[in-house]
């Protein structure tokens, strides 16, 4: 009788239990094209930050490369 009602309750709990593959799965391709665009866009923004920082770096340092050469 333990042995039946633990196979059942085991039983019962795996069923109840979805798996994970199938939580991916059942998620529409819509929402998984949407967010990797989300990802890409928010990439693109942190290039673009970055950007002007890089350019502003590089001017100053220019100017002090040239200012210490004539000297």
């Amino acid at each position: 009788m333990r042995l039946f009602l633990a196979s059942l309750i085991l039983a019962l709990g795996l069923s109840a239990a979805t798996p994970v593959v199938a939580q991916e799965q059942a998620v529409n391709p819509e929402v998984r094209k949407a967010d990797a665009q989300l990802e890409k866009a928010k990439r693109r923004e942190r290039l673009l930050l970055l950007f002007p920082a890089g350019a502003l770096g590089l001017t100053i340092a220019l100017i002090v490369i040239t200012r210490r050469r004539k000297k």
